[in-house]
């Protein structure tokens, strides 16, 4: 009788887990389709429960202001409690919040806690940052032997990163050894037994990859004039977001005309404005390009941040689109924060997840560098958004304010050219052409 009963309650817990992973992953579905509100209708009851999933997920959603107004300090309050349940996914975020500052004063040591514990489980991202804090000393005791285990075994797991800051290191012999011995006897630690929390579903979580915008009207402006740049010398078969600045103007990132250390020819170069499912409502090649004279080309494994607040350029086309241009202004660090608090900053682009069509996310985050060089930005990020617009509302209207250059894929972190960088050329090269067209 007591095996039957016992029976019948797994049975019964395992068709709850079921029906509450099959919520969660509608909810997720709807969240990544801008039905945000519906998503949170389905995700706060699981969450208010303790699923860790929902928790994880209803932080997400209030991090990054869907569906509401951006609230940090509470969506690390969703996260604590699904880190506390052994939530390595969770763990990771939290520790990223302590590094940013973001919800939290920032707290270098409680970061390396939350990441000891998720990289402990076998979490790649987390590894990673733990890897470059004990290389650094940064929050623990240094320990170049270990913080070098810890980066391999995170380039293992797919850390792109790590392989380049692998190479960075150097041991001697015997701590190379030692580190090799480390990683041979590491096994993850799972923290929690429920197979839910130690190995979710990608679809049962939000932002596990960088895709966390939603699909955007090509037909309204100013995504009209946002599309794709594409270069047919390119050996990848890559391709690189623009903005239409005025009828003949698309502004992009410098790195976007380069193949590798060359630049492309201008006659290789086309614009697809307002791209819908393959279709662009109109398109030119470029007749000439305008690259920041402070640019410097390199590989695309050799990049570093240095190089991204002259990460611009000018694509002239041939011919006048339709489209309403998109203005171009600098702003000063108190305006950037100013925009930031207001959430108005926003980004559009044509990322590796939907190339044929533009995503956007609204009420981003957004910083400047000491030097004002350059923009730290937290919005989209993934491989297509290369030269995307970073936007602010400026008189009732977006504009550019810096043109996206590169991300650090595990703190979510991007980086930006700033306007200021720009403006100037941008002003004189419309100006010329105004005056040749009278």
């Amino acid at each position: 009788m007591i095996k039957t009963i016992l029976i019948s309650l797994a049975v019964l817990l395992g068709t709850v887990a079921g029906a509450s992973a099959a919520e969660i992953e509608d909810a997720v579905a709807a969240a990544g389709n801008g039905q945000h509100a519906a998503a949170m209708r389905r995700l706060l009851p699981l969450a208010a429960k303790g699923d860790a999933r929902a928790q994880f997920d209803v932080g997400f959603m209030q991090a990054f202001g869907w569906g509401q107004p951006r609230n940090a300090a509470e969506a690390l309050a969703w996260y604590r409690k699904a880190a506390d349940q052994g939530f390595a996914v969770a763990q990771h975020y939290l520790g990223i919040g302590y590094i940013n500052g973001e919800g939290v004063a920032s707290n270098y040591g409680e970061a390396a806690r939350w990441f000891s514990r998720a990289a402990a489980q076998g979490f790649a991202q987390s590894q990673y940052m733990l890897g470059l804090m004990m290389l650094d000393g940064r929050g623990v005791t240094q320990d170049v032997v270990q913080g070098y285990a810890w980066l391999v075994m995170a380039g293992r797991n797919g850390v792109r990163s790590a392989g380049r800051d692998v190479q960075r290191v150097k041991l001697t012999e015997a701590q190379r050894v030692q580190a090799q011995a480390m990683i041979a006897s590491w096994k993850p630690r799972f923290e929690s037994a429920d197979a839910g929390v130690a190995n979710p579903r990608p679809e049962q979580l939000l932002g596990l990859d960088r895709h966390i915008g939603e699909v955007v009207d090509p037909t309204s402006w100013p995504a009209s004039s946002i599309g794709v740049v594409t270069v047919a010398q390119y050996s990848t078969g890559g391709w690189c977001t623009g903005t239409l600045i005025a009828p003949r103007v698309v502004l992009t990132a410098a790195h976007c005309v380069f193949n590798g250390l060359a630049q492309v020819n201008p006659g290789n170069v086309r614009f697809l404005a307002g791209m819908n499912r393959g279709t662009p409502a109109a398109s030119s090649i470029a007749e000439r390009l305008i690259v920041a004279p402070e640019f410097v080309p390199t590989q695309h494994d050799r990049w570093s941040l240095d190089r991204s607040p002259a990460d611009w350029a000018l694509i002239i086309l041939k011919d006048a689109l339709p489209s309403k241009p998109v203005a171009v202004r600098a702003l000063s660090r108190e305006e950037l924060v100013a925009a930031t608090r207001a959430g108005t900053i926003s980004e559009i682009g044509y990322g590796q997840e939907r190339r044929y069509s533009p995503t956007g996310q609204r009420n981003c985050r957004a910083g400047m560098t000491k030097d004002g060089k350059l923009l730290t930005v937290h919005c989209l990020a993934n491989f297509g958004y290369s030269g995307s617009p970073i936007m602010a509302e400026i008189g009732g209207e977006p504009a550019v304010v810096g043109i996206f250059s590169a991300f650090h894929e595990e703190t979510r972190l991007m980086f930006a050219a700033p306007a200021s960088q720009f403006e100037a050329t941008v002003r004189r090269e419309i100006a010329a052409q105004s005056a040749s067209a009278r």
